[in-house]
Parts: structure tokens; sequence; C-alpha cells
């Protein structure tokens, strides 16, 4: 086996930037333009939700239509 190593200063995540200002990911733009949210803690939540709700409606297609 070859010996592979990690630099520790590279596990630790950062916000995303460009040139040193926090960028808006383009999901959470579009809802707070629309006006759906208000600030980007909703819009985790939503998308949160929005993604359990998926996963439970592919759970029941493939339970009522698959098996």
């Amino acid at each position: 086996m070859s010996n592979v190593e990690f630099g520790s200063d590279q596990s630790q995540f950062t916000s995303r930037s460009i040139l040193g200002q926090p960028q808006v990911p383009g999901m959470v733009a579009w809802l707070m333009r629309k006006g759906i949210i208000k600030n980007e803690s909703q819009a985790g939540g939503l998308l949160v939700g929005v993604v359990l709700f998926n996963i439970i409606v592919t759970g029941l297609v493939i339970y009522f239509y698959v098996l």
C-alpha cells in the first residue's frame, strides 16, 4: 500500500464566496426574489421539506406500482 496523507487544513468547510463576498445559492436567491421565503434559514427548511416530500412520494409510487 502506498502512504497517502491529506493535509489537516483541507478538512474544514468554508462558506461559498467570490472575491471575499458570500454568495447566496441560486435556488435560495430565486425563492427570496419570489417572496416565498424571507431568509436563508427558511430556505434551508423549505428545501429539506421538498426533499422529504419527494422521498415519500417516490416510496409510495414504488410500493403501489412496482411491488
